[in-house]
């Protein structure tokens, strides 16, 4: 930014000594050297408020979206388009419903096992009643 070298801080130092003479110089340079830290604590309270606001307007935006993201719920949004999709065809099978006249049986016929049906143990039925009847006969 400035471009100072040594040459030209020894000229501000002659000047100086010229200007405010030897004895006042230590004050001058005090108080030069207070308004400096003035200046920087001025610009870092500046600064870190500047960053403060930056980081609010940040957060504010992460916020609105991440309310967006949980509006925008996808599993809502695919529920919707299935059940949109789903309404002809569940008309189509009502109005099949209601053309059909379904007559209920009364009873139902019980089924019957083949006779060489198994059961979990492997043994057919029929050679389960042999065996119990061998058994009563002893």
């Amino acid at each position: 930014m400035f471009d100072i070298g040594w040459t030209e801080l020894f000229i501000i130092a002659v000047v100086a000594i010229i200007v405010v003479g030897p004895k006042d110089l230590p004050r001058m340079l005090r108080s030069l050297g207070q308004y400096a830290a003035q200046l920087r604590r001025t610009a870092g309270e500046f600064r870190s408020q500047f960053d403060e606001a930056i980081r609010e307007s940040e957060l504010d935006e992460l916020r609105s979206t991440l309310q967006d993201a949980s509006d925008m719920n996808p599993v809502n949004q695919i529920k919707d388009s299935v059940s949109e999709s789903l309404a002809p065809l569940k008309e189509t099978a009502d109005e099949i419903k209601s053309g059909m006249d379904i007559k209920e049986p009364t009873e139902t016929p019980k089924s019957k096992e083949p006779e060489g049906a198994s059961d979990s143990a492997g043994k057919t039925k029929k050679t389960k009643a042999k065996a119990a009847a061998e058994k009563s006969r002893d």
